[in-house]
């Protein structure tokens, strides 16, 4: 099966590897030409996220072969942003193409999904009580995140609905979903608690992409400023030594006079 034979309005997941850590992005095919589909952009803040612009990402493309109804792979896809008029207008487009067939994929192929930390402020509700419980997230992910709160959850933990709004690349994002609750356990006088999210937003799966990103430029740059440091502490070093050194061979030269 060759990528351009994924039909139009076929869906599709976009994985992108980041670091070794992998996780997925829906999205569907609105074009398909020769060697290569068009699929809508993924944005932030209105514009569209060019993916040229970071290094060391890895793409790869998940469908289901419509012929044999497996589940398939290209791996190491390109991924390139253009504009492209369709319907009497233009608009811009993630173009991808890729020379090799796809390959049979396996639940192996997928690694487990990063949490990304945050502190953003929330609560929850139940359709079988109407009170709103404050919580404070703990971490997120594509599929799930968890939370904390003061007080044990005494409802349906198959009826959960959360709220929360947080920042990510500038953004503000405000969002109301259902969630389940896998576990739960009580740490340092609060009640954490595990949940799945049956069926995530495409504006959920950005916010989590962009605070991976920003979670990977914080590390990056907290590296970077350890390095300084620790160039700056070499520097200083060898400047005391230095002197050190002069000083000591002052005080010989005296010493012989």
């Amino acid at each position: 099966m060759l990528i351009s034979d994924i039909p139009v309005g076929g869906p599709i997941s976009i994985e992108i590897s980041i670091d070794n850590v992998s996780y997925e992005m829906p999205s569907s095919v609105v074009a398909s030409k020769n060697g290569y589909i068009l699929i809508a952009p993924f944005t932030s803040k209105g514009a569209v996220i060019d993916f040229s612009s970071y290094k060391d990402i890895l793409f790869n493309l998940y469908t289901i072969d419509p012929a044999t109804k497996n589940r398939v792979v290209w791996k190491n896809i390109n991924i390139e942003t253009i504009t492209y008029k369709s319907t009497g207008f233009a608009s811009a487009y993630y173009k991808i193409s890729t020379n090799v067939f796809a390959s049979i994929a396996s639940e192996c192929d997928r690694r487990f999904n990063q949490r990304i930390s945050t502190g953003a402020s929330g609560h929850i509700s139940s359709d079988t009580t109407e009170a709103d419980i404050p919580v404070t997230l703990i971490d997120v992910s594509d599929k799930g995140l968890s939370f904390s709160t003061s007080n044990e959850l005494l409802y349906n933990y198959n009826n959960t609905y959360i709220t929360f709004s947080d920042q990510a690349n500038g953004k503000q994002f405000n969002f109301h979903f259902k969630c389940f609750i896998i576990r739960s356990q009580l740490y340092d006088e609060r009640y954490i608690y595990g949940c799945i999210i049956p069926t995530p937003s495409r504006e959920y799966l950005t916010y989590v992409f962009l605070k991976k990103i920003e979670s990977r430029i914080s590390s990056a740059k907290e590296q970077s400023e350890q390095t300084a440091l620790k160039d700056a502490a070499d520097v200083a070093s060898q400047s005391i030594e230095s002197t050190s050194s002069g000083y000591h061979s002052h005080i010989s030269e005296k010493n012989k006079r």
